[in-house]
């Protein structure tokens, strides 16, 4: 199955390739991948500084596009050894589904 997947501040659109049993749940995916970002137990590449205060205090951020979702997919969530998605340049069909982040 082909997903669309837009974010707000890129005006790239970029292309996913996965099964069809899960593409059926993307937005379910999406919804964990969000908690999983966002978690600051987590310790992932996609943090980011967006500010430091006058006593040095670091605040965080995300910053992450389509690859990070893809890792996600298929380290994090399907851990069998067999990638379930992987990012293509441009479909040979119409996406079935669009998620934005």
């Amino acid at each position: 199955m082909i997903i669309r997947i837009e974010f707000c501040y890129e005006a790239d659109t970029e292309y996913m390739i996965c099964p069809a049993k899960v593409g059926k749940n993307i937005r379910q995916l999406q919804h964990d991948f969000d908690k999983w970002l966002y978690d600051k137990n987590n310790n992932h590449p996609y943090w980011e500084i967006v500010h430091v205060d006058e006593d040095g205090n670091k605040k965080y951020g995300v910053y992450f596009n389509a690859e990070a979702f893809v890792y996600w997919m298929n380290n994090r969530k399907f851990k069998k050894g067999k990638k379930v998605a992987r990012l293509i340049e441009s479909p040979n069909k119409p996406p079935k589904k669009t998620i934005r982040f």
